[in-house]
């Protein structure tokens, strides 16, 4: 996908929605929530500056939407629980945020840029993770089970009728990079996995490196798909140093490490991206992922391999729920 270079201090957020194949009936609600949430992001990027609450609120505009597998809509594991991961990282300083297993809460990406900011490490899970998250003000949804969705239910029970296999399904992992007018750049995941998955499992989504990167110097980057394979290759990474060795843009490295992965390890994936000039990039080689950007007053967004739709920023359609 061709995207137009950017001017070099101009702040954009972008978002996906995840990487897979999406049934015609749920795209206008795909493309609806990563528009509404792109807005949101730039809105709060343009506000206060923070590329860091810019990427957290986008993606807590996605985590609320039955839409997308993150929060509200997450994918059930074997058991039919809902159990979510994400990662929050500052390109500025390196800092990073990840949790894995949390139930029952509705943003773990805000949990997630509390433990970068506040807990002492980088990752938290268990136990840890409960006591940190009530120790913060952090609240739990009573009585347990209000995140699952009967989409949600759906695929479980299709998928405990089926022979059982992983699969990425449509996806619906959540993503946000955010670049601001000093070149400061962050980038988060949200998650709820794949659907079947076993109780604990853990993908790529809070694998600093693999689901999320983000480094003022190389860019910013968030990835959705086969996470048990992307983790392999520690792809956001990849992305990003490729580019960076090879003086080539994000745009082809990322569609080659991409298919350079599904070649030799299967699976498919995603990613959104922003290098360290505010170029963005947009790669995929499921049949779909959805995703938006809002640069200055135009919002571009898409859901197939060669959509490029373009809309003024104030255009009321994005922000039907």
């Amino acid at each position: 996908m061709k995207i137009k270079p950017a001017n070099a201090a101009e702040p954009v957020l972008i978002v996906h929605g995840g990487a897979g194949t999406i049934s015609e009936d749920r795209i206008p609600g795909k493309l609806r929530g990563v528009t509404l949430a792109a807005q949101v992001g730039y809105q709060t990027l343009a506000r206060n500056g923070s590329v860091l609450e810019a990427v957290e609120q986008a993606i807590r505009i996605m985590e609320a939407d039955r839409f997308f597998n993150a929060g509200y809509g997450s994918a059930l594991n074997v058991e039919g629980d809902v159990e979510m991961d994400a990662s929050i990282m500052d390109g500025a300083t390196r800092a990073t945020g990840s949790l894995s297993g949390v139930r029952d809460l509705l943003h773990p990406i805000s949990l997630a840029r509390e433990i970068m900011e506040h807990s002492g490490h980088n990752f938290l899970i268990g136990e840890g993770l409960h006591r940190f998250a009530v120790e913060r003000g952090f609240r739990y949804l009573e009585p347990p089970g209000q995140l699952v969705t009967q989409y949600a239910q759906d695929a479980l029970d299709d998928w405990k009728a089926s022979d059982q296999r992983y699969r990425s399904g449509e996806g619906g992992t959540v993503g946000a990079v955010a670049i601001d007018a000093n070149g400061n750049i962050a980038a988060a995941t949200s998650t709820g996995g794949v659907t079947g998955k076993r109780v604990g499992r853990v993908g790529d989504t809070p694998i600093i490196g693999s689901g999320t990167y983000a480094d003022n110097r190389l860019g910013g980057v968030s990835l959705t798909g086969d996470g048990d394979i992307i983790m392999k290759v520690c792809l956001a990474f990849d992305v990003l140093r490729t580019a960076e060795l090879t003086g080539r843009e994000i745009q082809p490295v990322a569609d080659e490490l991409l298919d350079a992965m599904s070649a030799s390890l299967g699976g498919t994936a995603g990613l959104v991206a922003v290098d360290g000039a505010g170029n963005v990039a947009v790669a995929h080689n499921s049949l779909h992922m959805s995703w938006a950007y809002q640069r200055g007053d135009t919002v571009a967004y898409g859901a197939s391999k060669d959509d490029f739709f373009i809309q003024p920023a104030s255009d009321a359609a994005f922000f039907q729920p």
